[in-house]
């Protein structure tokens, strides 16, 4: 049976007036030189703007998505590096002008910014935004939830005009489903664990680690039992290039077996 191999590099970058680049498509790296921003396309995982010395031109906004079984690296005209997980989707300016830097994520993105005190950076997400001066945070916003983990720093996360909350090392905001945020304490690697090629879940359903897994591998998890969904595990393993390869370590503790049908999954009862 052919395996269900893992993601890869891939990611689409729409820019203003209509231009389509498909970044896994690239065989070599190639520069896109647009008024006063140069565009570095990397054929491996990244692409960097960096603004050079010119005529001011009008400043654009471009969007990149990266779809499932993909994961993209972005660096900023100002500097800042963004890291986005599969099926998720950044808009943001060629240059960054005024008093703010603002970026918009659907999706889930890991940041790191570029310390500017004059302008703050401000992500969007959902019905939230993120603010912060300089520091490294990831922001999950998927579905009707947004989930902002702090790894180090200080930002603050608003909903509308009423709820804000600041956020310190170590610690998580969660929107709730009634529009409020709830801080609580974390171990930031069970949310952050993407960025260096593992899986870390705390206390999660087997409902949502298929989830995680589908997006990843492209496959479609399907329960023989319903109350399957609800197993919670606590559990740190490598993405490996394959899914049987995790599903055969998530199995081992006795909880279920599965069959696997070409991309579908069956999980059953032990």
């Amino acid at each position: 049976m052919l395996e269900i191999e893992a993601g890869t590099p891939r990611a689409v970058l729409f820019m203003e007036q209509g231009e389509r680049i498909d970044l896994s498509l690239l065989a070599g790296d190639t520069i896109l030189n647009k008024g006063d921003v140069r565009i570095r396309l990397d054929s491996s995982k990244s692409v960097t703007y960096e603004q050079v010395k010119g005529t001011p031109a009008k400043v654009e906004y471009n969007t990149i998505v990266v779809p499932r079984k993909g994961e993209y690296q972005l660096i900023l005209a100002d500097g800042s590096k963004v890291y986005l997980n599969s099926e998720s989707k950044l808009r943001f300016p060629t240059r960054f002008e005024g008093k703010e830097r603002r970026v918009y994520l659907e999706g889930e993105g890991y940041f790191e910014v570029a310390r500017d005190s004059a302008k703050p950076f401000i992500v969007e997400a959902k019905e939230v935004d993120v603010r912060v001066l300089g520091t490294s945070f990831n922001v999950n916003a998927r579905e009707n939830s947004c989930v902002t983990t702090l790894v180090e720093g200080c930002v603050r996360m608003r909903h509308g005009m009423l709820d804000s909350v600041e956020l310190h090392a170590g610690q998580q905001a969660l929107l709730t489903g009634v529009g409020k945020i709830r801080v609580q304490e974390v171990d930031t690697r069970y949310y952050t664990s993407w960025m260096d090629n593992m899986f870390a879940f705390r206390e999660a359903p087997l409902r949502e680690i298929a989830e995680v897994l589908e997006n990843w591998y492209g496959c479609e998890c399907r329960f023989e039992n319903p109350a399957l969904e609800n197993i919670p595990y606590t559990t740190m393993v490598e993405r490996y290039s394959d899914v049987d390869s995790v599903l055969q370590i998530l199995a081992g503790t006795g909880d279920f077996h599965y069959t696997r049908i070409g991309d579908l999954i069956i999980i059953k009862e032990k």
